[in-house]
């Protein structure tokens, strides 16, 4: 019941995310944005780490060093912070030829997406009934969307097939945190991913981030990126960690079909317009949603999850 709780805080969180995201537009661009959040949490997250490893009574430069006794998990880490990066920038080149509506509709193939590599790569099982939880996840995700926002203009745009392959990567970033991710714990891990991120971003900050466009002197700025950077990286990244090797990927995919709903309900309630959300199609959304949790979430732990190696139950 813990991890069903953790899995909403989560998910929570990373709506607030879409939701505050929206208001540094006016302060940075979205590039300039993402590096400086990832620098930012790996300076507040690097001696957090440093203070559990004295904690524990361990030797910080024995930890640290460990981090990077093998070339192995630098590499995984390389790879699994430069699938979440390639997400990132995936979604700001996309967002240039298409529009937000049509990236949040093919967000929801994200889980979708992630099964399948788990099944390819994890030799996950995938039981009918956990498929069917997925497709009626996406269809209930969708469903939400479309009724709380005007899709007039719903078509396909040239940017939406980067942002597939952005939504790949990112169901790739997932699966491969489960496959590579459990030699370190959830702050070490988390650590990782910002070091590897805060390094894929950087560069590309300094080229195409128009950082001499950043309002740095603004006090919103500094409330909005701090936000962003402890709340929806910082303790996202951790929670993300923990319950990746918990719950398992496809649970932790699952959750985030009802980020749209948090979404709608924030937006809704700061709009003082509750009452628009309760009409049928909004709510048969809920319905899909629910029973897609109950058939994915309800029973997944009766899977056997494999990853090539050794099983565990999830």
């Amino acid at each position: 019941m813990s991890s069903f709780f953790t899995l909403l805080l989560w998910a929570w969180l990373m709506a607030s995310s879409f939701i505050v995201s929206g208001h540094m537009v006016a302060f940075a661009s979205p590039i300039a944005t993402s590096a400086f959040r990832f620098l930012l949490a790996l300076l507040i997250l690097f001696p957090v780490l440093l203070f559990s490893w004295q904690r524990a009574g361990l030797s910080k430069a024995e930890q640290f060093q460990t981090l990077f006794s093998s070339g192995q998990r630098i590499f995984h880490y390389v790879v699994i912070s430069g699938a979440l990066v390639g997400f990132f920038i995936g979604l700001f080149v996309a967002l240039q030829s298409t529009t937000p509506l049509n990236t949040s509709v093919l967000y929801t193939l994200v889980p979708l997406m992630g099964v399948f590599i788990a099944k390819v790569w994890l030799k996950e099982a995938a039981p009918l009934w956990r498929i069917v939880g997925f497709v009626l996840g996406s269809i209930g995700a969708v469903v939400v969307l479309l009724s709380t926002q005007p899709y007039d203009d719903l078509q396909w745009h040239s940017g939406d097939y980067l942002f597939l392959g952005a939504c790949f990567l990112l169901a790739l970033h997932v699966v491969s945190v489960q496959k590579w991710g459990r030699s370190l714990g959830a702050l070490s891990g988390a650590f990782m991913i910002m070091l590897f991120g805060t390094l894929w971003l950087l560069p590309v900050a300094l080229i195409w981030g128009e950082l001499s466009q950043v309002q740095w002197l603004s006090q919103d700025f500094w409330v909005t990126i701090l936000y962003l950077t402890v709340f929806t990286t910082l303790f996202t990244f951790v929670l993300q960690q923990r319950l990746v090797m918990t719950a398992g990927a496809s649970r932790l995919l699952a959750f985030s079909y009802t980020i749209p709903v948090w979404v709608a309900l924030f937006t809704a309630l700061t709009q003082s317009r509750l009452l628009s959300l309760v009409d049928w199609p909004f709510a048969s959304g809920i319905v899909f949603l629910s029973v897609a949790l109950f058939l994915i979430d309800g029973n997944l732990s009766k899977v056997k999850i494999t990853d090539g190696s050794n099983s565990t139950e999830k």
